[in-house]
């Protein structure tokens, strides 16, 4: 549908663009991301003709894109731009009318099918009830949304956005993401969007081009795009790329300047600790861990679980099963390999119930480890097996080689005299 060749374009004799190449095919749904200055608006201008290439070529459905006129070009592709103030206050209709323009003669009359169309795109953006409004009465996202209907009244086969959910609430930014992700779906519309957002990119874009200093750095899957090695090439950063366990996609997590310093100190050799935990019960006491220099590991977690969450980020060893899942055979294998592995097991102040009690029968088989308990509730408290992890508990506190405390601190303590 779209095929760049070589594209090169400067301002000032600054190169901007720098022999671009790229083809969009029918139907994609691709995000152009990048830092500040990396070229992003600038292609996008280029393809919709607000500017013209140094050098290159650009074709549009296998025609030259200078060859088109404006009004052929604007029934074929039509742009949401990063500014959408209106100069003056229209209401919500006839601004999405404007949207017809290329469709109308000379004399800007609105034929019936004009009307039609206008109140198709109101009802698939959701801006209907919008429709008596002054422009400036409305909400950034509302805003947005009447801007994407203008463009799609257009009745276009590709769609241009630069930056489309900047300066708005995450609410809202969501709600732009999935109103072109389903127009992408059920309108066939080749959607092309500049953002700065890895994250919402990430999670509905099906294709991700980034671009570095006016080049394409990489172009592929947010799978193959969003990885630590090149968010850290490009952006200067060191970050976390997890799998949304929802989505399945990936996400980026920016790692703190302190945890930074501390992943550049070589590990001390203090001991390995396996950590039982869920439920957030042990996120914190994980932190303090790994920031001590312990060698950390965990399980059974449940994928999105923000103990789980934790040890993701801090790239520790962990045993994980599907969201709400209970444990699996091979999971209780994995986690009884890891407590193997681990000098001193830790225990959080964690409740137990059927999906996850398999935690505490896997420690009851190992009897040569030192076991830390954090016990500031009485276990009776929570037991939600019918006295099963009451019963698990109370073997595992007759042990010589058990200790019970009552805070993170305790844990600490009791740490170093081993």
């Amino acid at each position: 549908m779209i095929e760049i060749k070589n594209l090169n374009f400067g301002y000032y004799n600054k190169a901007i663009l720098k022999n671009v190449s790229l083809s969009i095919e029918n139907k994609e749904f691709i995000g152009i991301i990048g830092p500040n200055g990396s070229g992003k608006s600038t292609l996008l201008k280029n393809l919709s003709k607000i500017l013209s290439p140094e050098s290159g070529l650009i074709y549009l459905n296998k025609r030259l894109l200078n060859d088109y006129s404006v009004k052929e070009l604007s029934r074929i592709l039509s742009v949401v731009p990063q500014d959408t103030s209106i100069q003056f206050n229209f209401t919500v209709y006839d601004l999405i009318l404007m949207g017809r323009n290329p469709y109308m003669d000379n004399w800007g009359r609105v034929t019936r099918e004009d009307k039609v169309i206008v109140e198709e795109v109101m009802e698939l953006t959701d801006t209907s009830k919008l429709r008596d409004k002054k422009v400036r009465e409305l909400s950034g996202g509302e805003r947005q949304r009447v801007i994407i209907a203008r463009a799609l009244a257009q009745q276009p086969e590709i769609l241009l956005l630069d930056e489309p959910t900047a300066s708005l609430d995450i609410n809202y930014q969501q709600e732009i993401f999935e109103l072109l992700s389903h127009l992408n779906k059920t309108m066939n519309l080749t959607i092309l969007l500049v953002s700065h957002d890895l994250n919402l990119t990430g999670q509905y874009c099906k294709r991700l081009i980034l671009l570095k200093d006016g080049k394409i750095f990489a172009a592929g899957s947010p799978e193959e795009v969003l990885t630590p090695a090149n968010i850290k090439k490009v952006y200067n950063t060191e970050v976390k790329v997890l799998n949304n366990p929802i989505s399945n996609k990936p996400y980026v997590v920016l790692i703190p300047g302190k945890e930074k310093k501390r992943q550049r100190i070589k590990p001390t050799q203090k001991p390995r600790v396996h950590l039982i935990c869920g439920g957030g019960s042990g996120k914190e006491l994980m932190n303090t861990l790994h920031q001590q220099g312990y060698r950390v590991s965990t399980g059974v977690l449940n994928q999105g679980d923000s103990d789980w969450e934790k040890a993701m980020e801090l790239g520790i060893p962990v045993v994980e099963i599907p969201p709400f899942a209970p444990i699996c055979e091979k999971s209780l294998k994995d986690n009884v390999a890891l407590i193997r592995e681990s000098d001193v097991i830790v225990v959080a102040d964690t409740p137990f119930g059927y999906g996850n009690i398999d935690n505490l029968k896997a420690i009851s088989g190992i009897k040569d480890k030192p076991i830390i308990i954090v016990n500031s509730h009485n276990i009776k408290e929570k037991d939600y097996t019918d006295g099963l992890a009451n019963k698990y508990w109370s073997e595992m506190e007759k042990r010589a080689n058990c200790y019970s405390v009552k805070n993170e601190d305790e844990v600490l303590s009791y740490l170093n005299k081993l």
